[in-house]
């Protein structure tokens, strides 16, 4: 079969023109490049449109090399040489089949040179030449550790941990330094949220968060975790021989051309230091209301909130129930250069554009208390809180809105009824409250069911209880089966569900009367809110997540 000139098709689809393409020829001449890696390299295409291109042309799957995909019998069929030299990666054995990942799956020469050494046939899959690097790294990397790990005993940190990374020759010399960096630039690719390193008995653990839920990513022998823990603190210009307190610090790193925050934190354990990464994506924070999730009627109240000149509007939910965004989105939305916006957080998780953003320093003295009544002398028209935490907090952002400001923040309260109930217990006035609040948003994150496994299933009767449905009648709903794309889970991606209150004179009036939360919530209902339960449970129906999430993260009551 003739072999398929990928540079053609390029062209022929528009991704390129035929002038970027002689040029990269030309390139190719010279280096000897798959024209590919050329064509990424000069940020003409990405390794994802590339893999997308040859997927659909070559008509051979992709794999996604996960650590739950990759079978270490099979890694040591092939050696490493030969992996690097044809940028491939054997990841499993199916009886006399060896599955591979290729960059270039019409790669006759590597396809037999494997043949050959394994002694298997080959079963092509595609990949990103990223993803096989890393990969090669990773798993070929254990003798190296081992090696790095006797000279950590030595003492010879500096030789170990501060080494920087500038080719491979630097990299193939500094086993620690290689897998630490690994393991970050995995978590970037992977989308997780947060990288927990812990000491697991005779093993070090590595566990991304991915879609809300922790992932075993990998495990290897403890006598690295010492050395891993300190390379970590020296990047993030961290105290290395202090174990016995909490450290915080940040590592800045580009990843596949991304500038890319993590926010280091240690914490010293009854077995060894703790550390977890949170990770900070800011080439792709960015989220218009329009991707948050919000239904056509939250969407009607969201905007009606954010045309008030002033008042105070609270974002609520437990840790990790994606408050942060929203505050931003509503931020996004609106920024203007008529308006002056200034925010205090706690830290800035991601800078803006043509917002003032301020960070808590508690060392110099600034907390949220001090930067509000600083604030006001800063002639703002609106006022962003990371959170609400004291009497003193709530009492001056309350008095902002009361002043013509328009004052959003977060509060952690289950439910919207609940953050005003959560007010009067920091001692605020319920005249004060009915003066300044104008809407609360309640959230919570939910997985979304991965499109590229999504199977319909006959509900059971305990899940048309859940969702309030016909128990008589006939409903079909939706769940991921698992695959490659989304690490076996069944889900890729969350989506928020939510419910959003409007202060309006009816419920100002139960809250002046010291209402109960009931009271409030039933009057709410009368006036039209939505729960989040409901939220949920519409969202399930709509074959966007499952019945299951939506019990992960709702009260049956609520």
């Amino acid at each position: 079969m003739q072999k398929i000139r990928i540079g053609d098709k390029l062209v022929q689809y528009g991704y390129i023109t035929e002038e970027q393409l002689q040029k990269a020829l030309s390139l190719q001449k010279e280096t000897g490049k798959r024209i590919g890696e050329i064509l990424i390299e000069q940020g003409l295409i990405t390794a994802e449109l590339l893999t997308n291109v040859l997927t659909e042309i070559l008509k051979v799957d992709t794999i996604d090399l996960t650590p739950s995909n990759i079978r270490t019998e099979a890694v040591k069929k092939i050696p490493k040489n030969i992996c690097k030299r044809y940028k491939v990666f054997p990841y499993k054995i199916d009886e006399k089949k060896l599955y591979l990942a290729m960059e270039d799956p019409q790669d006759r020469e590597a396809i037999q040179d494997v043949r050959r050494i394994s002694g298997m046939d080959i079963v092509p899959h595609i990949a990103t030449i990223s993803e096989i690097n890393q990969a090669i790294e990773i798993w070929y990397s254990n003798t190296d550790i081992d090696k790095a790990i006797n000279e950590y005993a030595k003492n010879d940190v500096q030789s170990i941990i501060k080494e920087e990374i500038t080719g491979d020759e630097d990299i193939n010399a500094a086993p620690i330094v290689r897998l630490v960096h690994s393991i970050l630039e995995s978590a970037v690719r992977k989308k997780a949220s947060d990288i927990h390193i812990e000491y697991d008995g005779d093993l070090m653990r590595v566990r991304f968060r991915i879609d809300g839920i922790l992932m075993e990513h990998m495990k290897t022998s403890a006598k690295a975790y010492k050395a891993i823990i300190s390379r970590i603190k020296i990047m993030a210009n961290l105290n290395i021989s202090e174990r016995r307190l909490p450290q915080d610090g940040r590592i800045y790193l580009t990843v596949d051309n991304k500038p890319i925050d993590f926010r280091v934190s240690t914490m010293p354990t009854s077995k060894d230091e703790k550390v977890v990464m949170r990770v900070l994506d800011k080439s792709s924070f960015m989220i218009g209301k329009d991707k948050l999730g919000l239904s056509k009627e939250s969407i009607d109240i969201y905007d009606k909130l954010l045309l008030n000149p002033y008042g105070l509007i609270l974002v609520v939910g437990p840790t990790g129930s994606g408050k942060t965004t929203t505050l931003y989105s509503m931020l996004n939305q609106l920024n203007d250069v008529e308006k002056n916006i200034l925010t205090i957080e706690d830290p800035v998780e991601y800078e803006l554009q043509g917002i003032n953003q301020s960070q808590i320093n508690y060392k110099a003295g600034l907390d949220f208390t001090s930067a509000l009544r600083a604030f006001l002398r800063q002639d703002p028209d609106i006022i962003m809180v990371g959170e609400i935490r004291d009497h003193a907090t709530a009492e001056i952002a309350i008095r902002a809105s009361l002043t013509g400001h328009l004052v959003l923040s977060t509060l952690h309260a289950n439910t919207a009824i609940g953050a005003i109930a959560r007010l009067i217990d920091m001692n605020i006035d319920s005249f004060l409250i009915t003066s300044s609040l104008i809407g609360v948003v309640a959230q919570r994150l939910v997985r979304k069911i991965c499109p590229f496994c999504k199977e319909e299933y006959i509900a059971s009767v305990g899940e048309k209880k859940v969702l309030g449905y016909d128990l008589d009648k006939h409903l079909t709903l939706f769940k991921g089966r698992g695959c490659d794309k989304c690490n076996n889970t069944g889900y890729k991606g969350r989506l928020g569900i939510y419910e959003i209150i409007q202060i309006t004179k009816d419920i100002r009036d139960l809250i002046d009367k010291n209402a109960n939360e009931e009271e409030i919530l039933n009057k709410a209902n009368e006036l039209g809110m939505k729960s989040i339960k409901q939220d949920a449970a519409y969202k399930v129906l709509d074959g966007q997540t499952t019945v299951e999430e939506m019990l992960r993260v709702t009260f049956i009551s609520d």
